[in-house]
């Protein structure tokens, strides 16, 4: 019907082109057969592209990946004992401070409770300063800012903290808030709390074992998530072991906080060389999510 009228009014008293003809054919055959059975006439519209097959998923356990998360596990145990020891609170985990400035402000303990509000308002701050750097700079400027960003705070803890423990732990929770940001928004992982590693790898046992059933029992896998896990409850136990054998030279270092920020810098810089955000691990699970839902469920 569409070719019919798309014919000229003076069709009918010029003589009809054979194309024509047969297009005129075709058209009124479609019209008067069934929906079902209607003649599909010939595009001359260039057939579209196959579309191209999804890229594949990264693997999970991809070996930069894997000694980023090892030394940055094994930095977080070193820093929860010294650190702790030098300040008096965590730099690195704000549950902590957050049940101690809670207690301080029922008990009316005001600058207490300043401080503890202050030091998860600068870890905050850290984390969101990775979080715009993540989204507003290229790839290369991202990982130069975060090492320089993070040896530049813990450089002022000594600077700035050297008469005042306190106030040299809020310029660390800041770098810290940059640090733990990477991991969990670049590597999918929480290298500082073990909490939820152990529920991972007890969950995996209860299946393995079959208390969970039989279906359970046979799903049970121990895939690259959960042997990250058990990188980083091994690395941050050895690393609170090393930091509470050598906790007295630490804090007897003048400039410990400084060497510390400088360790954590060369760490960004050399295991993703200018390219945080592109070895992503998390981006590439999320972006190739339809290819193979199982490993992001994982």
């Amino acid at each position: 019907l569409a070719v019919r009228c798309d014919l000229h009014l003076d069709a009918l008293t010029q003589p009809i082109p054979p194309m024509r003809t047969l297009l005129l054919v075709c058209s009124t055959a479609a019209a008067l057969r069934s929906p079902a059975h209607r003649v599909r006439l010939p595009s001359l519209q260039r057939a579209a592209a196959p579309a191209a097959p999804p890229a594949p998923v990264a693997a999970a356990g991809n070996k930069v990946q894997k000694r980023l998360i090892a030394l940055l596990s094994f930095n977080a145990g070193v820093a929860d004992v010294v650190l702790f020891k030098k300040h008096g609170c965590f730099a690195t985990m704000m549950t902590g401070n957050l049940i101690k400035g809670t207690c301080a402000l029922v008990d009316a303990k005001w600058a207490d409770a300043r401080f503890f509000g202050c030091m998860i308002l600068s870890y905050l701050a850290g984390c969101s300063g990775q979080r715009i750097l993540d989204q507003r700079a290229t790839p290369r400027t991202k990982s130069r800012v975060i090492a320089l960003a993070t040896f530049l705070l813990f450089r002022c803890s000594d600077v700035f903290g050297g008469a005042s423990a306190r106030r040299g732990a809020l310029w660390l929770a800041a770098g810290f808030g940059l640090v733990n940001a990477v991991s969990v928004d670049v590597l999918l992982t929480i290298t500082w709390m073990l909490t939820i590693h152990m529920q991972k790898l007890t969950n995996y046992a209860t299946d393995a074992i079959g208390l969970s059933g039989a279906k359970a029992k046979a799903s049970a896998k121990f895939g690259p998530v959960l042997r990250r896990s058990c990188v980083v409850l091994a690395l941050f136990a050895a690393g609170i072991g090393a930091g509470h054998y050598f906790c007295e030279a630490c804090l007897d270092m003048a400039g410990f906080s400084t060497l510390f920020g400088a360790w954590y810098a060369l760490i960004v810089l050399s295991h993703d060389q200018g390219r945080v955000g592109l070895d992503s691990l998390g981006k590439a699970l999320l972006l190739n999510k339809n290819a193979n839902p199982g490993l992001l469920d994982e």
